[in-house]
């Protein structure tokens, strides 16, 4: 069963590094205005527990900005509830206003339920902030290290091995229509990426910090707690270094992903038309992996789920012989790509839309 840990003494021994100094030069880097939204997304774990305790540090000495804690209850355990109950009465001791409310998960074809989930955080954290909010996240050093092999397991190239970054623009959270771009300049920000599990129960510890431990973390049938609790230990046993330079390897693809994305910003913007994206008549002399990275950043413009190697490839075969007259049309995750005449297209299933 899930249980609030209690306040507990720190051993003489270990001396706690104090994470305040890194979460304040992050957020300064942020070039923040007075008057902004700053936002902390609780889980009740000791990560998002920690950065709540930083924040209120930080508001401490910095007043001019607006706070808010947000918890999502999706009830994927049953002890969700009783978790969110110790979060609003939290939020309501240390003084930070707080919205803790029930979040209905929709179900769909080939995703896990885990991804289901965070969609729909983000998506209501979206809708609960303002236009300009910086969310604090409490992702850690050893979740990116964790996410960079579950993400090689899955066979994903440099932009999935990037894993996280420590600060990225939130995705629309909800299509554009051709007469209204949704405004959103939201930022999703990690200030303790660089830091350790460990390193977050020390200071959790030391600064009395409660949290909320979930019990399916030791699951280890869970691939992620797989990692955590039987891989990792034996890699940082052979190479105690291990976390470290594999969060430096997921910088590098982070930073060649930036990189290629750049490059192809210009060759994208236009093909990319009210329509659709355009097949110009350059499109069946261009190289195919640059024809793959075109499309896969037309999916993530459209914030898409990405498809599968296999059926990226198969949707690259139709659309060449679809210069002879034949259909394109396939289908993932309930994303459908279609041709209509010059220009390739979007239904979405959930809500029968073409984009």
């Amino acid at each position: 069963m899930a249980t609030v840990k209690p306040e507990s003494t720190q051993r003489e021994s270990e001396v706690p590094e104090d994470l305040y100094p890194t979460f304040v030069t992050m957020l300064d880097s942020l070039a923040l205005q007075a008057g902004q939204q700053i936002v902390v997304a609780l889980g009740g774990g000791a990560d998002s527990q920690s950065v709540l305790d930083l924040t209120l540090r930080y508001r401490q000495a910095h007043p001019e900005f607006r706070y808010l804690a947000i918890h999502l209850d999706h009830f994927f355990h049953p002890d969700s509830p009783q978790w969110a109950a110790f979060l609003r009465e939290h939020c309501e001791q240390v003084g930070i206003d707080a919205i803790v409310e029930p979040l209905t998960v929709p179900s769909g074809p080939r995703q896990s339920k885990e991804e289901q989930g965070r969609n729909a955080r983000y998506r209501r954290l979206g809708e609960l902030t303002e236009p300009n909010a910086v969310i604090l996240l409490g992702q850690h050093r050893t979740d990116q290290v964790e996410t960079f092999f579950l993400q090689m397991k899955r066979g994903s190239g440099p932009k999935g091995l990037a894993a996280m970054a420590p600060v990225a623009a939130m995705r629309n959270t909800q299509p554009e229509s051709a007469s209204k771009t949704i405004r959103n300049e939201r930022r999703l920000v990690r200030p303790l990426l660089d830091v350790t599990k460990a390193q977050i129960y020390a200071y959790a510890r030391s600064r009395q910090v409660p949290w909320i431990e979930d019990d399916t973390n030791t699951d280890t049938d869970i691939d992620r707690n797989f990692i955590r609790h039987e891989v990792l230990p034996v890699l940082e046993q052979r190479w105690p270094a291990i976390q470290h330079t594999v969060a430096r390897s997921a910088s590098l693809c982070a930073e060649q992903t930036a990189l290629l994305e750049r490059l192809l910003s210009d060759q994208l913007r236009v093909r990319l038309e009210p329509e659709g994206f355009r097949l110009q008549p350059d499109w069946w002399d261009l190289d195919e992996a640059l024809q793959r990275a075109l499309l896969r950043s037309w999916f993530a413009h459209k914030a898409l789920t990405m498809p599968s190697q296999a059926v990226l490839h198969e949707l690259q075969t139709q659309i060449q012989r679809s210069s002879g007259g034949k259909q394109v049309k396939i289908t993932w995750s309930g994303v459908t790509v279609y041709r209509q005449r010059k220009w390739l297209k979007v239904k979405l299933d959930r809500n029968n839309k073409a984009l």
